[in-house]
């Protein structure tokens, strides 16, 4: 099986922070970690999940909320969180002023050289399991957490794999996504996000069916800022 990194969502996302940064001071007005399905941690201070909110909010009082501010905050979840709990939080969040959600697993920050021991196990299995779990056209992901998975999937041992979550033939690093002739046969959904990506530039919509609407391109399904986002890649000549 062949492998391959996928970066250009990963520029992608570089782009829209550089744009942001170039109008806006980010500041992140908190980090919070969080340990279980039921707890947190913000600034020391334990914060039960469905309160998280509130304690935002309190942060922000602290930050002048001019035309220039744009606040974030970072979630650092331990492995044995579940997907429903990041969903609970990240709904939470998106009540406040918050415009920036930065998720970082503990485990997968480290995925470079990581030993593929049990908790790397269950975060992989939970990864896959949930993924599996989903409809296709309901499976986005996070450029990390691919990463992650590739990068266990090549250092597992065989005795790893044969008893662990098998690796879905779907992911994108595995079966490469596929190419569609021409932007014109986009069927676009209203409900949905998405982004047009030439020469690993962002452009506008307009701009993307008015120079390009007869070139080649690939759909990546991907969550950048905790949003889903459909990243629609046109092919160079």
């Amino acid at each position: 099986m062949k492998f391959s990194l996928l970066f250009s969502t990963i520029l992608t996302f570089i782009a829209i922070i550089s744009n942001a940064q170039d109008s806006n001071k980010i500041e992140t007005v908190a980090v919070i970690e969080i340990l279980n399905d039921n707890q947190t941690i913000i600034d020391n201070d334990t914060v039960p999940l469905n309160l998280i909110h509130k304690r935002v909010n309190q942060l922000l009082n602290n930050f002048d909320l001019d035309d220039n501010f744009f606040p974030s905050v970072t979630l650092i979840v331990n492995p044995s969180v579940s997907e429903n709990s990041i969903e609970h939080i990240k709904y939470q969040i998106k009540s406040t002023p918050i415009q920036l959600i930065n998720l970082q697993r503990k485990i997968i920050t480290n995925y470079d050289g990581i030993e593929v021991d049990q908790n790397v196990l269950d975060q992989y299995n939970s990864l896959i399991k949930y993924w599996n779990s989903l409809e296709t056209e309901d499976r986005f992901y996070r450029e990390n957490e691919l990463k992650f998975i590739e990068s266990v999937a090549l250092t597992m041992t065989l005795d790893q794999r044969i008893r662990n979550e098998k690796l879905p033939g779907y992911l994108p690093f595995v079966k490469k996504e596929s190419t569609v002739p021409h932007l014109s046969m986009l069927e676009v959904d209203s409900a949905q996000s998405y982004i047009y990506v030439y020469k690993n530039d962002t452009i506008d919509k307009e701009t993307a069916y008015t120079n390009h609407n007869d070139r080649s391109y690939f759909l990546k399904k991907r969550i950048i800022n905790e949003e889903k986002v459909n990243v629609i890649k046109l092919i160079e000549d």
